[in-house]
């Protein structure tokens, strides 16, 4: 892989080639052309405002792809769980401390309801432990898992849905679900699950503008 930091944003422009509206994205990395077509101007903007932020953190950005390298770890990833983490790393550097944990907050609520039906489970709190001390994350700030919690990291990384599943509606549902939930079974406050579903559907809209 090639990277570069030698990167250039251009306005976003409507394109008039196609019946239904559309906006396109461009930049250059190298001076190599990309581009990217959303439907709504709020994909494309919120795209490129994600280009910006990484080139902004000082981000090596792929030249044949365009994208800069937490964008390819989000790509590459295969489990909602590994999706959430990528996530978590390109939101993170720009994010002030209550929104960093907001997002884990959110995200340790949700991925718990987006696993297979595997023995073993761990209980619910040990879970929410094991996501928000050791795995919702940025990569270089992981601590070492410790002994008491290995097991719950193995079955959750066993057990987390592909990424595609979130096509599904039916899989939508079980994380809406869950974010009504406190820990004990009863319902969530309004106001924590406003919050916390702003955080699932920013997961949802950057897979979207991955093509995800």
């Amino acid at each position: 892989m090639t990277t570069s930091y030698d990167v250039k944003f251009f306005e976003i422009s409507r394109n008039k080639s196609s019946k239904t509206p559309s906006y396109v994205v461009r930049w250059s990395v190298a001076r190599k052309r990309s581009s990217k077509t959303y439907r709504t101007k709020a994909l494309a903007d919120s795209f490129l405002s994600d280009l910006r932020q990484a080139a902004k953190r000082g981000e090596a950005f792929d030249v044949e792809s365009g994208l800069p390298t937490s964008m390819l770890k989000a790509k590459d990833a295969r489990s909602v769980l590994e999706f959430a983490q990528a996530f978590i790393e390109m939101k993170w550097p720009h994010a002030a401390a209550k929104s960093r944990d907001s997002m884990s907050d959110a995200l340790a609520t949700v991925l718990p309801a987006l696993t297979k039906d595997r023995v073993g489970r761990p209980d619910a709190r040990e879970l929410r432990t094991v996501l928000r001390k050791c795995l919702l994350l940025p990569e270089d700030k992981r601590p070492d898992v410790p002994q008491q919690y290995a097991s719950a990291v193995a079955w959750l990384k066993a057990a987390s849905l592909d990424l595609a599943s979130l096509e599904e509606a039916k899989t939508v549902r079980l994380a809406l679900h869950a974010l009504t939930l406190c820990l004990d079974g009863k319902a969530a406050a309004s106001t924590t699950i406003a919050r916390k579903r702003a955080v699932f559907h920013a997961l949802l809209e950057y897979a979207v503008e991955l093509d995800e």
